[in-house]
């Protein structure tokens, strides 16, 4: 019964998304979406309390494909260090969220901002989940004199999605997802993350995609 339930919630976004690219997202009804599934109002309903629920729900699809894919519980396993790790989150996500949202990316119909904006900030916080498990790691290994994980881990994830959004504003990145504005800047962003952990020893934070 639950998987019922789940193929027919997926089946509701799958058709929902493809509307939203096609017509927009503000021109697309309820009714379009169950008219182009011939299913009753009320089903839609059932699974889902307005339109914007089942955007929300496609930033979460998305969000739990990419832990899927990159199989998130067991891909670190002798990965080696903290640092070698992080140096793999950093990089295999983002690569991971860029090529997923490609279809997003390409089109002008969709309200993009809603959508990405939502699978940024879920796909944000699984980074955040690994990176304090990396530095609680790191701290036991002595790699790093970090006393607070968690709060470092918010404060370089939210603080580098604002410097994001702040270069997007003055024009310096436009056009740029995340992730390349992340892996032209990854230097900086290594050496502010070295600080934050406090470093210790001959060990190098190293962001991009070898």
């Amino acid at each position: 019964m639950k998987k019922l339930k789940q193929d027919k919630q997926k089946e509701i976004i799958d058709t929902a998304l493809q509307l939203f690219l096609e017509k927009g997202y503000e021109k697309t009804s309820i009714k379009d979406i169950t008219e182009k599934m011939n299913i009753a109002t009320g089903l839609f309903h059932y699974y889902f309390d307005s339109k914007e629920d089942v955007l929300m729900k496609c930033a979460v699809l998305n969000s739990e494909m990419i832990t899927e894919e990159l199989k998130l519980e067991t891909f670190f396993e002798g990965k080696g260090n903290a640092v070698e790790k992080i140096n793999l989150l950093m990089s295999q996500v983002l690569h991971n969220v860029a090529e997923r949202n490609k279809i997003i990316k390409d089109t002008t119909k969709i309200n993009e901002t809603l959508l990405l904006d939502r699978i940024m900030y879920i796909t944000l916080d699984i980074i955040i989940k690994k990176l304090i498990e990396f530095i609680e790691e790191g701290n036991q290994e002595q790699i790093f004199d970090c006393t607070y994980p968690q709060q470092t881990a918010e404060i370089f994830v939210y603080g580098l999605e604002r410097l994001f959004r702040k270069d997007k504003e003055r024009k310096k990145c436009k056009d740029m997802p995340l992730n390349e504005y992340f892996l032209q800047n990854q230097q900086q962003f290594a050496e502010m993350f070295s600080n934050l952990v406090r470093m210790k020893g001959n060990y190098q934070f190293q962001f991009d995609e070898k």
